[in-house]
């Protein structure tokens, strides 16, 4: 079958992909994105009660947009007006905040009763996760609540961020509040690190980490990744052809004999991988 070639236009800006659908006239909507920019409070509030008491449609959702800019600026006026005009809470503002550092916006999300340890998604932990390389917006969300160790709905922490690429201080903060080096596969997790690994797991295995544990074995999770051939550290540190990883955690006890899901050990995984050095390793040489 013939490839047709690329049409010879360029592409199009995103302002002039299709709208998205609104009850509310696309008029009303630039008319308080308008006024948002300008910072009139008293304007903004006039507008919202005259759409509102109006026969005309309005739908206090499509004002999400001038939720994420008030979010950005940290305007706490323009948060607390949506909210108490009833745009609903959604974890990804909460999340937005952090990465912004809008501090007033977090406040008023956990005045309005926002869950801090409610999970961004099945997939994703809490919003302590997206500030694990902030030690300040860290230490915030640990005073107000935050616990390091709440799970999405896989075994996956603030804390599992953390010790992938957070800073050590920042992981013994976590530590100080409550981690806890049982949740999270926070060995696995380690093994992923750029640099600074074998100091981390350090810290792991002096907070009780279980060297020889395979991937997901204590938690429900295991059957959605059991294809994917879970092991241990190990096994990872091989497959990636971390040498250092690999001399550090067999000095530690790490058993070279365990099967991961697949049946595969240590050596296999390395050998599956061309990672030579591993190998010798391994085999003692």
């Amino acid at each position: 079958m013939d490839v047709l070639p690329p049409p010879d236009r360029a592409p199009i800006s995103p302002s002039e992909y299709p709208r998205i659908p609104t009850r509310t006239p696309l008029a009303t909507l630039e008319k308080l994105s308008t006024i948002f920019v300008s910072g009139d409070i008293d304007e903004f509030r006039d507008v919202l009660n005259s759409v509102s008491s109006s026969i005309g449609a309005f739908d206090i959702c499509d004002l999400h947009r001038i939720m994420a800019e008030a979010i950005k600026r940290d305007d706490a006026r323009f948060i607390k007006e949506l909210l108490d005009r009833g745009l609903p809470m959604d974890t990804l503002y909460a999340s937005q905040a952090v990465q912004a550092k809008a501090i007033n916006a977090l406040e008023i999300f956990i005045s309005s009763g926002w869950d801090i340890n409610e999970p961004i998604s099945e997939l994703r932990p809490p919003v302590l996760g997206d500030a694990i390389e902030d030690e300040d917006m860290t230490a915030w969300l640990l005073d107000h609540g935050a616990d390091p160790n709440q799970r999405c709905f896989i075994d996956l922490t603030p804390l599992s961020y953390a010790v992938e690429s957070a800073p050590i201080s920042i992981i013994s903060l976590l530590f100080s509040h409550g981690g806890d080096a049982g949740k999270g596969q926070l060995l696995h997790h380690t093994i992923e690190r750029r640099s600074g690994t074998i100091e981390v797991l350090k810290l792991l295995l002096e907070k009780g980490a279980s060297l020889n544990s395979t991937a997901f074995e204590d938690h429900p999770s295991w059957t959605l990744f059991y294809f994917m051939g879970l092991g241990t550290a190990l096994h990872k540190a091989a497959e990636l052809g971390k040498v250092d990883v690999v001399n550090f955690l067999i000095s530690e006890g790490a058993d070279r004999c365990v099967k991961d899901a697949n049946g595969r050990t240590p050596i296999d995984c390395a050998r599956m991988s061309n990672q030579w050095q591993v190998i010798e390793v391994l085999e003692g040489k």
